[in-house]
């Protein structure tokens, strides 16, 4: 979630799985990229979000073949690197500056509860597991 953009393969799938192993999201998922809604959704359901569907709701800025993620990611990280190293560093501010703006009061809510929040590690790992055999069974129905 700390990329200046995110492109993922075809085949590329995603969970929030957080809460179902006994813990609380403090990376700014609910602040910052899906909005409150999908947040919620993905965080209270755990459930596996296909790549077209990360690219319609913003989770992903870009959906590309996968044979050519590797490819595509070098593209746009030398067309980045032709910009001055002085004017992306003022660029860069700009949109973190302006992403605090917005979201700084919901992403110091987030750190907050999540890190006052205690996890019961009892259990944890077969949590995970659970958690991990649930996403597999979603993605073969």
């Amino acid at each position: 979630m700390g990329c200046d953009f995110l492109v993922a393969s075809e085949k590329a799938v995603f969970a929030d799985t957080h809460v179902r192993v006994g813990v609380l999201p403090g990376g700014g998922l609910t602040a910052r990229l899906v909005g409150p809604a999908w947040a919620r959704r993905m965080s209270m359901t755990g459930e596996v979000v296909d790549a077209a569907l990360a690219a319609r709701i913003g989770l992903v800025t870009e959906v590309v073949p996968h044979e050519r993620l590797r490819a595509h990611a070098l593209a746009l990280a030398s067309a980045a690197a032709e910009v001055s190293p002085r004017d992306m560093v003022a660029l860069k501010e700009v949109c973190t500056r302006g992403a605090e703006a917005i979201f700084g009061a919901a992403l110091t809510v987030e750190q907050e509860l999540a890190g006052a929040h205690r996890p019961d590690f009892t259990g944890l790992d077969e949590r995970r597991a659970a958690v991990t055999a649930r996403n597999r069974n979603q993605l073969k129905g």
